[in-house]
């Protein structure tokens, strides 16, 4: 058996290491010219994606990426705060629950250690052709070609894979968009952090229903594993960075703001928060060297996630199930699904499954958990659209109290 998977982002990897752990035989494509050519910045990894990397990693890998994942020390709660950073709810976080916290790119590379010539780079799919005798090929812009027993579109939002299964695409523009950044931490600027930062992530909601996230990213002040211990697999410990993130509606935004460099939207981000707290507005402003913004996209929680007869193709994370950041969900489900796909996968490899009744299984379990996933990512963004309204403010304002209104948002 031998699977295709497009796309070398968090799920991609995952898949092919667990697949090729299994013993089975895996090609994956990626447009990017590199496995450090991504964007993003930290990702939280619930336990399902811990113990679903724990089986697809060689035990040296799973000990470097615990080596370059940051401690509970910078994540003891979840607090929900104003635009002045008055507390108004927390969320205190079990100490017990597996939680990796790790940046995207430390993690990318991570995940493709190891697989070596399984991995081609710069490789543009454009199409897919099934074949009678059960065999899937993947074109490329640059003309080549890959046959293989099974495809899998792990491409994320806007999938060339999965559009062409459902005839359209999966997910949908919700209208919002996110201006992202990391800031540099230096003695100076760490001393600016509020204080409810110092404890853990922390979202914010102002005036207009701008929404602010907050969250410390400082692995060298307390890894989970200790860095020197990685010896096998170095890990590659980050620097102490204030990763923030700016949600509102599109039209809050100035026209032509996504055709602006980092040090532009920089200035736009400042310019936005005018009337927040002063130190908040220091932060942002302190580092233009990774501000990008991007466009929420989400599917429809209540729609059929896999619309199209089970096959010799399908797909994982975004590419299925697209979501927006403001859940902290995308990467840990797509982990899951590459989890989930290879354990059935592998019971082809054994000789009790096909590879159509495999993927019909996987197509109808994986959305007992990414709806869920779904549906806490876009609730966030009900509560801004609600304070956006002049007549739902106030009583918005004060159902925001409530724990549940703040539960999951965090950066993926």
């Amino acid at each position: 058996m031998r699977v295709i998977v497009i796309g070398a982002g968090i799920g991609g990897l995952a898949l092919a290491q667990s697949l090729r752990r299994g013993e089975v035989e895996v090609a994956v494509h990626d447009r990017d010219t590199d496995v450090s050519a991504t964007g993003g910045y930290r990702l939280h990894l619930d336990h399902h994606a811990c113990a679903a990397l724990r089986r697809a990693l060689p035990p040296e890998l799973y000990q470097a990426l615990l080596g370059n994942s940051a401690g509970s020390a910078g994540f003891r709660r979840f607090a929900f705060v104003d635009h002045r950073m008055r507390v108004l709810a927390t969320e205190a976080r079990d100490p017990e629950e597996d939680t990796i916290l790790v940046g995207r790119i430390p993690l990318r590379r991570l995940l493709a250690h190891g697989l070596g010539d399984a991995l081609r780079f710069g490789a543009e799919f454009t199409h897919h052709a099934t074949h009678p005798d059960g065999t899937v090929t993947a074109h490329f812009a640059d003309g080549s070609t890959d046959r293989g027993d099974l495809l899998v579109g792990a491409d994320g939002v806007g999938s060339r894979v999965t559009a062409a299964l459902a005839g359209r695409p999966t997910s949908r523009p919700l209208g919002v968009w996110g201006l992202a950044g990391r800031t540099h931490l230096t003695d100076a600027l760490r001393a600016r952090l509020p204080d409810a930062v110092r404890v853990g992530p922390v979202l914010a909601v102002g005036p207009g229903g701008i929404g602010v996230f907050l969250s410390v990213h400082d692995p060298a002040a307390g890894t989970v594993v200790d860095p020197a211990a990685c010896v096998a697999v170095p890990a590659d410990v980050e620097r102490a960075d204030l990763v923030w993130g700016l949600n509102a509606t599109a039209e809050r935004f100035p026209d032509g703001v996504r055709d602006l460099a980092p040090d532009a939207l920089q200035r736009v981000a400042v310019a936005m928060l005018e009337g927040w707290d002063d130190d908040v507005r220091t932060l942002v402003a302190a580092d233009a060297s990774a501000v990008g913004i991007f466009g929420f996209h989400a599917a429809d929680p209540d729609g059929d996630l896999t619309p199209w007869p089970s096959g010799v193709v399908t797909g994982i994370g975004d590419a299925v199930h697209a979501m927006p950041p403001t859940g902290g969900r995308a990467a840990a489900t797509a982990v899951r699904d590459a989890d989930l796909l290879a354990s059935h996968l592998l019971d082809v490899r054994g000789g009790t499954s096909t590879i159509p009744l495999a993927v019909r299984t996987y197509e109808q379990r994986m959305p007992s958990y990414a709806v869920d996933a779904i549906r806490e990512s876009l609730a966030p963004l009900a509560w801004m659209r609600r304070l956006t309204a002049p007549r739902t403010r106030l009583p918005a304002r004060a159902g925001l109290a409530a724990p549940a209104a703040a539960r999951r948002w965090r950066m993926s």
